[in-house]
């Protein structure tokens, strides 16, 4: 937590019901002193999982997939200057717009999507959060490629993983236990239903490889952070020029359209 906004102790006879009422809360953040949204994912914890800085004075964030908008608060407290909380669900049925009303925020929330990033639109940013949003998208490579056109710095990514939770019929294994050799090996997994946890809304698992490949591809240096059983954390910076891939003779590569709009705009 920062030295210079700490957390305000709740407002004078303060009644939270009102609140969290209603609500489907995922993540769980300290909203005022001693009081937390009654979510289950600990914002606190996954901070220091992706090493989000205590300073972030001066930056431009934005927080892709926000949800209940937690992470673009929690970002707020830490001193960023602008905040932009984009996820395509209305922030009234998310309770962000409670979120905000009650901590007299400036961040703003954005309905859209992560393929329709343009920086024409909503500019650069110096900080962007991609965290649980990765193994949900059916397109995960464009993805990446509408993040490298509005990163103008890290680009900090929290997923699920498959190396220790690979399913076969029924059964889940670690790839280690099938073969060593598909350590390093990039990975996806593709769920057609919703064969991981019974959700519907997850598409694709990748492999720590996987992760790393894909953002190297996309015109990302990317490093691994953490990694516990199901999930990991990595930091990735935009490189100078055109994404990888765009250097390989293949028409998705070649192709002027996708030139036009993945290319690096100033």
């Amino acid at each position: 937590m920062t030295d210079w906004i700490p957390i305000s102790p709740p407002p004078l006879n303060c009644d939270c019901k009102p609140l969290f009422d209603g609500i489907h809360w995922h993540q769980r953040w300290e909203v005022f002193e001693g009081i937390f949204t009654p979510g289950r994912n600990p914002v606190a914890e996954l901070c220091e999982l992706i090493q989000l800085p205590n300073d972030l004075r001066g930056l431009r964030i934005l927080d892709v997939g926000a949800w209940n908008g937690c992470f673009s608060f929690e970002c707020e407290r830490r001193g960023a200057k602008e905040v932009i909380a984009l996820s395509p669900e209305s922030p009234d049925i998310v309770g962000f717009n409670r979120l905000k009303k009650a901590l007299n925020s400036s961040v703003n929330y954005c309905m859209g999507s992560i393929y329709s990033l343009d920086p024409r639109e909503l500019g650069k940013f110096d900080l962007i959060l991609f965290l649980g949003v990765l193994y949900h998208l059916r397109y995960p490579l464009l993805a990446i490629d509408n993040l490298r056109r509005v990163a103008r710095g890290p680009v900090l990514i929290e997923t699920h993983l498959i190396d220790e939770h690979f399913i076969l019929p029924g059964q889940v294994v670690s790839l280690n236990s099938l073969t060593p050799l598909l350590a390093n090996v990039p990975i996806w997994q593709f769920y057609q239903k919703d064969e991981l946890a019974g959700d519907a809304s997850n598409w694709f698992g990748p492999n720590s490889a996987a992760v790393v490949a894909a953002f190297a591809s996309g015109g990302f240096t990317i490093e691994p952070l953490k990694k516990w059983p199901t999930r990991g954390t990595f930091r990735a910076i935009p490189t100078e020029g055109n994404p990888e891939y765009m250097n390989l003779r293949c028409y998705e590569a070649q192709s002027p359209v996708i030139r036009k709009s993945v290319a690096m705009d100033d």
